[in-house]
C-alpha cells in the first residue's frame, strides 16, 4: 500500500512539473509574441518616420525655384562670397565642406588654370527627390562642368567640379 501512495504522489510531482513547465513555456510564447508586436510597431513607426525623413529631401519645389537657388549658389561662388555660399548647403553638405574649403578649391583652380569665365545652363534632371544642375564652365582656356544639386528644402545638396 506504501507503494501504491509513493507511485502515485510521483506521478502527481511529476505531472505539477510537467504542468509548470508547460506553462511557463505558454507565457514565454506569450511574452514572444507581445515582443514581436512590439518589434512589429517599433519597425512600423522607424519606417514611418524614414518616409518623412525621405519626404523632407523629395521635390517640393518647382525646378525654377531650384534653378535660381543652383543659379544664385555658383554667382556667389564665382564672386567669392563663400560663407554666403555655405549658407545654402544642406545639413549634409555643411558637415563635409566648409566655406574655406569651399574658398581653397576655387583659388587653387583659379590658379591652375587661370580665370573662371562663367557658366551656361546645359540640363536639368530629377535625381533621387533633388534637382541636378548641369552647367558648362571653364577656367582660363580649361574647360569644366559643374553639377549642383538641390534638395526638396530648395537647398544645395551637392557641388561637383569635373
Amino acid at each position: 500500500m506504501k507503494l501504491k501512495k509513493l507511485i502515485i504522489l510521483c506521478t502527481t510531482i511529476l505531472s505539477i512539473t510537467v504542468l509548470v513547465a508547460c506553462g511557463n513555456s505558454d507565457s514565454s510564447s506569450e511574452t514572444d509574441n507581445a515582443n514581436n508586436e512590439e518589434d512589429t510597431t517599433t519597425k512600423e513607426e522607424n519606417k514611418a518616420q524614414e518616409e518623412n525623413a525621405d519626404e523632407e529631401d523629395t521635390v517640393s519645389i518647382t525646378p525654377e525655384e531650384a534653378s535660381k537657388t543652383a543659379e544664385e549658389f555658383l554667382t556667389l561662388v564665382a564672386d567669392e562670397e563663400f560663407a554666403q555660399a555655405e549658407a545654402l548647403f544642406d545639413d549634409r553638405m555643411a558637415s563635409e565642406i566648409t566655406a574655406q574649403d569651399l574658398e581653397a578649391l576655387w583659388s587653387q583652380l583659379v590658379t591652375d588654370f587661370g580665370e573662371f569665365n562663367g557658366f551656361d545652363y546645359v540640363e536639368e534632371q530629377e535625381i533621387d527627390g533633388y534637382h541636378s544642375f548641369i552647367y558648362e564652365s571653364s577656367f582660363g582656356e580649361q574647360p569644366f562642368i559643374l553639377n549642383v544639386s538641390i534638395n526638396g528644402k530648395n537647398e544645395v545638396g551637392g557641388f561637383y567640379i569635373q
